[in-house]
């Protein structure tokens, strides 16, 4: 099924990753474009100008500000089996974020832009009940979802079974868990996000070893859970040392 990808930072994160066969459509001239056709041509990915009118039908909107990549076949995915993922999940250190019941793709982009500035080595969403990968999540996540390894999968709750096995503790974001601070985030961590409306799945929660909230004092209810994804996110990082920076 052909992939369609909008917005110049989202092009350009695709094409720098390498994309296999597609073609960039362009149906304006400027020099952000210019650097796009120019990437395009040294990935070797055909260029086609069309009509502004032509390019609007294909992309499905009008917000394509002159360029659309279409692909053939997604990019080589780092999509692939949770058993797979895990068996290169060695070390003492490891952060994997779990979503459950994230059905906005606006939610879903963002919050893959806070995994892959963190390197979470693992983001898994169920295959039901929740949004997928689609040009709205490529562009909210400004291309970061092109890097971030993903496990779709059918159930959660036997996902989070196996992550148990695999020596991870798995921490659910509830607003009447234990705060941040006085948990220990720094071995091989997973973190379960759950619907905005609704929280964690009444099984998922039962399969959390802890909940966890985030220290605030506002006056509203809660974060928008994409801002909360980030901030236990860094948290996870900050504990464990900040890996993914070269910390010890």
């Amino acid at each position: 099924m052909a992939e369609h990808i909008f917005g110049y930072h989202s092009i350009e994160e695709t094409l720098g990753k390498g994309v296999g066969s597609g073609t960039l459509f362009l149906s304006r001239e400027n020099a952000r474009l210019s650097r796009i056709r120019e990437l395009a041509e040294k990935k070797g990915v055909p260029v086609s100008e069309v009509e502004e009118a032509e390019l609007t039908r294909l992309c499905g909107s009008d917000a394509h500000r002159g360029a659309l990549l279409v692909l053939d076949r997604a990019p080589s995915s780092q999509k692939s089996s949770l058993k797979h993922h895990l068996k290169a999940l060695t070390g003492e250190k490891s952060l994997v974020l779990v979503l459950d019941g994230i059905t906005d793709p606006q939610n879903l982009g963002a919050i893959l832009r806070s995994a892959d500035q963190f390197q979470s080595e693992l983001v898994i969403i169920p295959n039901r009940r929740s949004a997928q990968e689609s040009q709205t999540v490529t562009k909210v996540s400004s291309g970061a979802s092109e890097y971030v390894p993903l496990a779709v999968v059918p159930n959660l709750t036997a996902a989070l079974e196996l992550l148990k096995e695999n020596g991870f503790w798995i921490f659910g974001a509830d607003a009447s868990g234990e705060t941040t601070d006085k948990l220990d985030l720094k071995g091989k961590v997973c973190i379960v996000m759950g619907s905005e409306g609704t929280g964690m799945h009444r099984l998922v929660r039962e399969k959390c070893d802890f909940l966890v909230s985030i220290p605030a004092a506002g006056h509203v209810d809660s974060f928008n859970v994409s801002v909360a994804a980030g901030i236990l996110l860094f948290e996870a990082r900050r504990q464990q040392g900040f890996p993914h920076l070269g910390g010890k």
